[in-house]
């Protein structure tokens, strides 16, 4: 397939605000992931989506009507088990929603001297007194470790704040940085490009985050088409400085690139 006069052999693709939003799939969802099956375009998709575990993401994609096997879907959550476990961390105080936690029944989960706390979306469960055991496990040595640092994402209700402000504000009080493991980070992306096996130059992201999915995999490389679903907000993106090498409505107009 053809973009830009490019020669794009696979994709990697956002999930959330481009296939769907909430529960509700995407004009074309469905249409565009079963051609890019049929012409055995190489396909990643790529979520920092922390509130669910692969087999759930799964399972909902299943239910919209969007074929994808685990295999095909990277998340934060599963990068950042890898990561533990390349670290030798097996206490950490992990943030993570219930759904999450059931993927990290070997860690021992607790807020009494942890080798890490990891920090994924727990939604209204953050609180003053939270934060505060997250503060001094920190700066009693723990590393502090970001799922990813979203600013924002698009719901059902409309925009919400995102655990990149969680982050930005423990880096601050503790003077510690943060390992983020998602999206934006090149390990990520690098996961995902070796799942398919093809190089930056060969691939696309496709992405509703001008931030985390754009401008961080043109950085690398790779091609960036911008979806103007999801999180996208057109006063937000002509104040960023990142220039999509293809900006659509939707993924449905990405349809007809699949036999090019």
């Amino acid at each position: 397939m053809k973009i830009t006069g490019r020669e794009i052999r696979g994709l990697l693709i956002d999930l959330d605000g481009v296939l769907y939003v909430g529960g509700t799939h995407l004009p074309g969802a469905g249409e565009f992931v079963e051609a890019i099956q049929r012409a055995s375009v190489p396909h990643c998709f790529l979520t920092n989506t922390t509130t669910k575990s692969v087999a759930a993401l799964r399972s909902k994609l299943y239910k919209l009507g969007i074929p994808a096997s685990s295999g095909e879907i990277l998340s934060a959550t599963e990068a950042v088990k890898t990561y533990l476990a390349e670290m030798n961390y097996h206490r950490c105080f992990l943030l993570l929603n219930d759904d999450v936690l059931g993927d990290f029944t070997h860690i021992d989960n607790t807020a009494r001297d942890p080798q890490a706390v990891v920090i994924g979306d727990i939604g209204n469960a953050w609180s003053y007194d939270l934060l505060n055991r997250v503060f001094r496990a920190v700066m009693n040595g723990a590393e502090l470790i970001g799922l990813h640092r979203n600013k924002f994402w698009q719901t059902s209700a409309g925009l919400q704040m995102d655990i990149g402000g969680f982050i930005a504000g423990l880096e601050y009080i503790t003077g510690k940085t943060a390992t983020i493991i998602g999206k934006p980070e090149k390990a990520f992306f690098d996961a995902a490009l070796s799942r398919i096996r093809l190089t930056v130059d060969e691939v696309a992201m496709i992405g509703d985050d001008v931030d985390t999915d754009i401008g961080a995999a043109q950085k690398l490389g790779m091609t960036g088409v911008l979806v103007k679903t999801g999180k996208f907000r057109e006063d937000y993106f002509n104040a960023s400085e990142i220039k999509p090498d293809l900006i659509v409505d939707s993924i449905q107009d990405l349809v007809g690139f699949v036999s090019t």
